[in-house]
């Protein structure tokens, strides 16, 4: 009986190769594009220093509007004696 072999796809080559992205396709890209930056890796940097401002900028708004904390920050001390 003669030897048969089996031959199987190999898994990267079952749905090909995932399409390259443009220089412009996305946000660092654009960032590049417009000349703000000159790598992808300082753009990166300035969307993580966007994200924090806007974190910092999203929690002093919401303590302002929310109407500040219900604790008060000075002691109030009763002129009156409790007995």
């Amino acid at each position: 009986m003669p030897e048969q072999q089996i031959k199987f796809d190999t898994p990267a080559d079952e749905f090909g190769h995932p399409p390259q992205q443009s220089m412009g396709a996305d946000i660092t890209g654009k960032l590049i594009k417009w000349g703000f930056v000159a790598t992808r890796q300082e753009a990166q940097y300035v969307l993580i220093g966007v994200a924090i401002v806007a974190l910092v900028l999203a929690y002093v708004l919401y303590g302002r509007l929310s109407g500040g904390s219900s604790v008060p920050t000075t002691p109030v001390y009763s002129t009156t004696q409790s007995v």
